[in-house]
C-alpha cells in the first residue's frame, strides 16, 4: 500500500473505531454499512445488520446490483468450474420463461467464480439460452447477480437491467415489478 493510502486507511479505521487488528476487509464492510444505513435513512440495530448481511456479498461487490466489479482472477483455470458447470448441466436448465424464485428454477450449487473475493464461497446458478446466471442476493423476485454470457448477446425480458462487466460477464437484475434499467451489452 502506497504512503497516502495507508494514511487515509488508518485515519478511516481510526474514526471508525477500528483497531489495527481490523482487517481492510473488515474496514470496507463497516463503511459499506454506514453507507447502507444513511442511503435507507435507517439506525443501526439487529434488523438493519441482517438485511445488510444478506445483501451484501463481500464488501468489495457494494451495496448496489450494478456495483460488482470485473473478475479479478484470469488466466487458463479462471472459468475452469464454469466450464466444468455447463459440461454437467448444459446450456439450458430452465426451459420455458426465466423467472428466478426460491424453489421453482432447476438451480444447482456453484462453487470456484473467477473473483478472488468469492472463489470459495457456494452461489446459486443455473443456465437458460446459452446463458449462465449465478445469483448473489435477492428476496422473493427481486434478485441479482452476475452472468456469464459468451454465445449471446441478449437477455430474456425478465430480466430487467444489465450490464457488462468484462470477459464475457454481466451484472444482472431481475424485479417483481417489471421496471426496465440499464440494459447494454458488451
Amino acid at each position: 500500500m502506497k504512503p497516502l493510502g495507508c494514511l487515509l486507511y488508518c485515519l478511516v479505521a481510526a474514526s471508525m473505531g477500528c483497531s489495527r487488528s481490523d482487517s481492510p476487509e473488515a474496514v470496507q464492510r463497516d463503511l459499506l454499512y454506514q453507507r447502507f444505513l444513511k442511503e435507507a435513512g435507517q439506525t443501526s440495530n439487529a434488523v438493519t445488520q441482517l438485511v445488510f448481511d444478506q445483501m451484501v456479498v463481500h464488501p468489495s461487490f457494494g451495496l448496489g446490483w450494478d456495483e460488482v466489479p470485473a473478475p479479478t482472477v484470469d488466466g487458463a483455470d479462471a472459468l475452469a468450474t464454469v466450464r466444468a458447470f455447463v459440461a454437467t448441466n448444459g446450456w439450458n436448465m430452465q426451459t420455458g420463461a426465466l423467472l428466478f424464485t426460491y424453489g421453482v428454477e432447476k438451480s444447482q450449487p456453484l462453487r470456484g467464480l473467477p473473483w478472488k473475493a468469492v472463489k470459495d464461497r457456494e452461489f446459486t446458478a443455473l443456465t437458460h439460452n446459452g446463458i449462465l446466471y449465478v445469483m448473489l442476493s435477492g428476496f422473493h423476485h427481486d434478485c441479482n447477480g452476475v452472468a456469464y454470457n459468451p454465445n449471446t448477446n441478449r437477455f430474456p425480458a425478465s430480466i430487467s437491467g444489465f450490464k457488462p462487466i468484462g470477459a464475457h460477464w454481466y451484472v444482472w437484475k431481475q424485479t417483481e415489478i417489471s421496471v426496465k434499467d440499464v440494459q447494454n451489452y458488451e
